[in-house]
């Protein structure tokens, strides 16, 4: 392998957690300012309320922010979607919830 590819390999593999962490950066904002007082992890591992999938995930963060008032766009919601899939749950996620965040 040539050097040029060795680095770029190289810049790709330590690039690519900052990468994620940007991508779930919004959502983890919102969450911490809205959602974390009440809520800690055990709350995303209860067996009763424990999402099976992101589409079920995203009907949570949906259903309680209306509870709270509605204030978050539906962008905003699927950010939050997002956060709680990679920190908790690690599912597959579907493109229309999970593209990659424009910012």
């Amino acid at each position: 392998m040539s050097g040029r590819r060795i680095a770029l390999a190289l810049i790709a593999c330590c690039h690519a957690p900052l990468v994620l962490g940007d991508e779930t950066a919004a959502g983890r904002a919102l969450y911490e300012s809205r959602c974390d007082a009440c809520h800690d992890k055990s709350v995303h591992n209860r067996a009763a309320r424990k999402s099976r999938n992101v589409g079920e995930i995203r009907q949570w963060v949906s259903r309680w922010n209306t509870e709270l008032g509605g204030a978050w766009t539906d962008p905003e919601i699927d950010a939050v979607t997002r956060y709680l899939n990679q920190r908790f749950y690690k599912f597959p996620c579907p493109p229309a919830i999970c593209k990659r965040d424009k910012a």
